[in-house]
């Protein structure tokens, strides 16, 4: 049995998707070795993506970062570079796309982290939100399994594209509890010092993107400081994406800027600490599929806050606070009851988020995705 993997998000620095296609594919070369693994790249990956004896790294041109070349790709890179040489029993799509052509000749999975194109789709621009609505219809049709990472995006692909609820299966991505967990002895000054000017902080882990919210947020942080006048500091830890100006605009405008301090990306060994460290972690996005940030927070022990919207209440359940991501008051508001709470209570949410990330199992998601690989491959 040969199963296919699109592995192009295995890249130096990993993101969103590429730490799920490392977990997924790491997990299913190693549990499964009486499978020939063929993991599709489009530029020589690196050795640390090697995971296994059975794995076979194949690299089909060319380099995709643009829609453009998500088209090459898929429709004609693909078809004509490696299917042509004997198509794989079964092909796992790992981020929720393939094409009609590739589909129709192999078996595929295909794994839906996020239909924010579709309702959002202002922030993309619209060469962009046109290629992604265009290749979630045709990958929501033609591939013989869907999967989605909660429910929330479960009934956005009824509601959106008419996809029948019997065709998608839910399988929460994974949080790796063994690694996020809580550090009690952990030397939090020193990493206040390494990170936040040596100030207690609040955590926002994610891209500067205007899905995101990061313009309320600031707006929130400067309502905050009007009744929170402990020492404190915005630590916002990602890369700017898209709009990068609207947010530096907000920035610009507030009253404490010079409380707000942005971080580029860090290895998931300094962002346990960080976490750790943290006086809350914050995520008010409009739209998630997931929300890893929730989830790795509520890992640590650590008070989250997080928006009412899309699938974040699944992921934060009973433990995380919840605010309007739409109005700074109520975001400062639930930051402050975070920041305010008694100690019962900081302990008592920490016991219901420890409990509630258990459901986030990357073996079981793995577990879903091989039976349903199983079950297609011819």
């Amino acid at each position: 049995m040969r199963v296919a993997i699109d592995s192009r998000f295995l890249l130096p620095h990993l993101e969103g998707f590429g730490r799920f296609t490392r977990e997924i594919a790491s997990r299913l070369i190693q549990q499964y070795p009486e499978v020939s693994w063929e993991l599709l790249f489009d530029r020589p990956p690196l050795p640390k993506y090697t995971f296994g004896p059975t794995q076979r790294n194949v690299v089909i041109p060319p380099q995709t970062r643009h829609w453009t070349l998500y088209e090459i790709w898929w429709h004609l890179s693909v078809p004509f570079f490696y299917l042509r040489k004997g198509a794989p029993s079964a092909l796992f799509a790992t981020y929720g796309i393939v094409s009609k052509k590739v589909a129709e000749k192999v078996p595929t999975v295909a794994f839906i982290h996020d239909v924010a194109f579709a309702r959002h789709p202002e922030f993309l621009p619209r060469d962009w939100q046109a290629y992604y609505m265009r290749a979630t219809r045709l990958s929501t049709r033609f591939a013989q399994r869907l999967i989605t990472n909660s429910l929330s995006v479960q009934h956005d692909l009824v509601e959106l594209f008419g996809v029948n609820p019997e065709k998608i299966q839910v399988s929460y991505s994974g949080c790796d509890t063994e690694f996020f967990h809580p550090m009690p002895n952990l030397d939090r000054e020193a990493i206040r010092r390494a990170h936040a000017q040596g100030y207690p902080y609040i955590l926002y882990v994610g891209s500067i993107h205007p899905r995101k919210n990061p313009e309320r947020l600031l707006l929130a942080y400067d309502k905050l400081r009007e009744k929170y006048d402990a020492p404190l500091r915005l630590l916002m830890v990602g890369r700017f994406m898209f709009k990068e100006r609207t947010a530096l605009s907000s920035l610009a405008r507030m009253r404490h800027r010079e409380e707000v301090i942005f971080h580029p990306p860090v290895s998931d060994e300094v962002l346990l600490r960080m976490y750790n460290a943290a006086e809350a972690v914050v995520y008010p996005s409009l739209y998630e599929g997931f929300g890893s940030p929730v989830a790795e927070g509520l890992a640590c022990g650590v008070p989250v806050v997080t928006s009412r919207v899309s699938s974040l209440p699944e992921t934060g359940g009973e433990a995380a606070f919840y605010a309007d991501p739409y109005d700074p008051v109520s975001i400062a508001e639930a930051i402050y009851q975070a920041l305010t709470q008694s100690a019962d209570e900081r302990r008592r949410r920490a016991l219901l988020g420890l409990e509630h990330v258990k459901r986030f199992s990357w073996n079981a998601t793995v577990q879903t995705i091989w039976e349903n690989l199983k079950a297609i491959a011819v």
